[in-house]
């Protein structure tokens, strides 16, 4: 099955132009377009490669279980193997019959290097997941809830939600319901996380005056807004980004 192709067959079949697929699934002509022509290198990463590609294959009603499996064995068979790798190989000096092979140090290697592994993943998890709030703040009045729009993907314009407060503060609990979601949040236009979370884990944050976020697939995180459930703001699959800021108090 040849993605490109089967995009293009499957939107021309219906007579639509690019500019009418961009308008239906909010995704930007240029990366449409690329995804036809299976130039994922356009796409900002694999992760909104994947997203856009599974909206796209669900907007033009293409099975997208089947698309899905096709990518991720186009990107596996594509992934040429590492030079060194190969080198190595080639120049590795064959085994004398009465040399024993070290097994003690290969398996003393492998420990560490995995523990290495698990160690800097751990780490990249645990950051921001309970990011610690230098004040506690209230809000006045209950936000809209900004659910009802489909949000731009992260090259447009971020959509702000403003909450009407008696006091200055936002704050955010994001819950992940299943499935993994990948994660970044800035506060108060500082970097706070970016990675991804596994279900079952939550994290809240706190900002004075405000806190964007995006959600690589918004319709397995629960977002709780200075107390409001506010639900699921997307789709599976779907990216999107959210600000929400705080009025200032006066």
């Amino acid at each position: 099955m040849e993605i490109g192709n089967s995009l293009k067959e499957a939107r021309e079949a219906r007579k639509l132009s690019l500019e009418e697929v961009e308008e239906g699934t909010k995704i930007r002509r240029k990366y449409l377009q690329a995804l036809e022509n299976e130039q994922y290198d356009v796409l900002p990463g694999k992760v909104y490669a994947k997203a856009f590609l599974k909206n796209y294959a669900r907007f033009l009603n293409l099975n997208v279980e089947e698309v899905m499996e096709t990518f991720d064995y186009t990107q596996v068979k594509e992934t040429p193997p590492a030079q060194d790798s190969i080198n190595n190989s080639r120049d590795q000096p064959k085994l004398n019959r009465n040399q024993k092979p070290r097994y003690w140090l290969y398996l003393a290697t492998m420990v560490l290097v995995l523990g290495l592994a698990t160690t800097v993943y751990y780490s990249a998890r645990g950051l921001g997941l309970n990011h610690p709030a230098k004040e506690e703040f209230r809000t006045g009045e209950q936000g809209q809830n900004p659910s009802g729009d489909q949000a731009r993907l992260p090259e447009d314009q971020q959509p702000t939600v403003q909450m009407p407060n008696n006091e200055a503060g936002v704050k955010i609990s994001l819950n992940v319901t299943k499935n993994t979601c990948w994660i970044r949040v800035i506060v108060d236009d500082t970097p706070a996380f970016q990675g991804e979370v596994m279900a079952g884990q939550t994290q809240d944050y706190a900002g004075a005056e405000k806190i964007s976020f995006t959600l690589g697939n918004a319709g397995v995180v629960q977002v709780q807004l200075n107390g409001q459930d506010l639900g699921f703001l997307g789709e599976e699959g779907a990216v999107i980004n959210r600000e929400f800021t705080s009025s200032p108090t006066g």
